[in-house]
């Protein structure tokens, strides 16, 4: 059988996805931590098991090289095809790939995302004298189809076939994943020579299948996102998390100052819930681990280095220490509920860092610094961000809350950028994580009655203050 390999046209501008993909691919967009493109070229890799796969790139191309490189790291060579011409249209991307392409190929779109789904059938398949097989999902809603394509079938072959359909029938989705002999090569070289707009390939399809050609039907199985715009992208991002989150670990890290009289219970009540599988008590350099620390199996007691005793510094050494998929950050005074980490979880599939606020007027204990001018100040702040960044569409009440749920592909790709060693720390991790186009989602927590000589360490009006210089330098590029 000749060896198949894989195409992936990744030129296009990606426009109905601003402002997200103004300066990267649409491939690029992260979806559960890896990039479009990286979830295709898997399935090409495991599934399809394709010799070799085309990229072809447009202006924003050489951040698809330097991410693949030639492809050694992923298990699969890869070459690249530029494509200058990206106004021509997909059409032109397939053409150019041709000079590069002798046998059958499997296509698939960099922007599309799929989940337990049955390519390693198609693969198997042969084109023959036909012109191939394209991809459907079978049982799908009309306004899903009208965003892509759908077809009509008689006798085991594609009769007709109609982009983004006004009226669609029959529940078939069309993809963008398809099995294709190189008589699709002619087709295209025929139809740019003819005069006249450049074709429109799936149009080109159509009318090849009206002229006798055969294409015929594939059904695919399991989990599809077209991702053209933000809440696509949302929603790729909640069916990846979902997938990942039942076998997900997660590490608590809790920033301690010693051994103070609060702590034991903070980690014995976060030790007793199921869903945590490490507990991370980041103390001061050289302090050793406290006795009843020793009935706790998945506690660990770290000490951090000189020079790191700093509040930021403190998470940032237990993040780095930690082994869980999912990370969650307390402080050491029981301020904060165990309890609440239920609804940090509940949101964490929806998104890529779960905050908790303190600011829920219901939810703060009488004696708390949470109050009058205190809780006012982190409201505006909150609201300052949420104005300096309005095109991100983040809602927030609360951006010095400590207590939060976040995934680790979320701090590693934000970890380079987030180098405050103070209490800003926490505020720095919500800015770089908004700004890298990562998704947020704020959820009301209890905070408790705290230990006044802390809370006047890190309530005071000189830290609020940094975090204000932080929030202006961040948004004027300062830093």
């Amino acid at each position: 059988m000749p060896e198949l390999v894989g195409l992936i046209p990744a030129a296009g501008r990606g426009t109905r996805a601003y402002p997200y993909t103004r300066t990267i691919p649409k491939g690029m967009l992260w979806v559960s931590g890896t990039p479009l493109l990286e979830h295709t070229l898997a399935i090409m890799r495991d599934q399809a098991r394709v010799s070799r796969v085309f990229i072809v790139a447009g202006s924003h191309g050489q951040i698809i090289r330097e991410h693949f490189g030639d492809g050694s790291r992923f298990g699969v060579p890869i070459s690249y095809v530029q494509n200058d011409r990206v106004e021509l249209g997909l059409a032109h991307s397939v053409r150019l790939a041709g000079a590069h392409i002798s046998g059958s190929f499997l296509m698939m779109l960099s922007d599309e995302y799929y989940q337990d789904t049955n390519h390693a059938a198609l693969a198997r398949l042969t084109p023959g004298e036909t012109l191939g097989y394209c991809g459907l999902l079978p049982g799908q809603e009309p306004e899903v189809i009208s965003q892509n394509y759908t077809v009509t079938i008689d006798q085991g072959r594609v009769t007709s076939l109609v982009e983004k359909p006004a009226a669609p029938a029959g529940g078939l989705l069309g993809t963008g994943t398809l099995l294709l002999s190189p008589q699709v090569f002619d087709l295209l070289e025929a139809a740019f020579a003819r005069p006249g707009p450049p074709p429109d390939f799936m149009g080109l399809l159509g009318r090849a299948v009206q002229q006798g050609q055969v294409l015929k039907p594939f059904l695919l199985e399991g989990l599809y996102v077209n991702v053209n715009n933000v809440d696509s992208l949302n929603w790729a991002n909640f069916l990846g998390h979902t997938k990942r989150f039942a076998d997900a670990s997660l590490s608590l890290i809790v920033q301690s100052q010693g051994y103070q009289s609060g702590l034991p219970r903070v980690v014995s009540e976060f030790h007793a819930l199921e869903r945590v599988d490490e507990v991370l008590v980041v103390a001061p350099p050289g302090l050793p681990a406290p006795d009843w620390l020793s009935g706790l199996p998945k506690a660990r007691w770290l000490p951090c280095p000189p020079g790191r005793e700093g509040f930021g510094s403190m998470i940032a050494y237990g993040i780095e220490q930690s082994r869980g998929e999912l990370l969650a950050i307390v402080e050491g005074d029981y301020c904060f509920r165990p309890a609440d980490l239920a609804k940090l979880l509940a949101y964490i599939t929806d998104a890529d860092m779960v905050l908790g606020t303190r600011t829920t007027r219901q939810l703060i204990q009488q004696g708390s610094r949470m109050r009058g001018l205190v809780r006012l100040a982190h409201i505006l702040l909150a609201k300052l961000v949420e104005l300096l960044w309005i095109d991100h569409h983040v809602r927030l009440t609360d951006v010095g809350c400590t207590y939060r749920l976040l995934w680790r592909h979320c701090y590693q790709e934000i970890k380079e950028r987030v180098r405050s060693a103070g209490p800003e720390f926490v505020l720095e991790m919500t800015i770089e994580t908004m700004r890298s186009r990562q998704r947020l989602i704020e959820v009301p927590v209890s905070f408790l009655h705290t230990n006044p000589a802390l809370a006047a360490l890190y309530q005071h009006p000189r830290t609020f203050l940094r975090m204000l210089a932080l929030v202006l330098r961040r948004r004027l590029g300062l830093m």
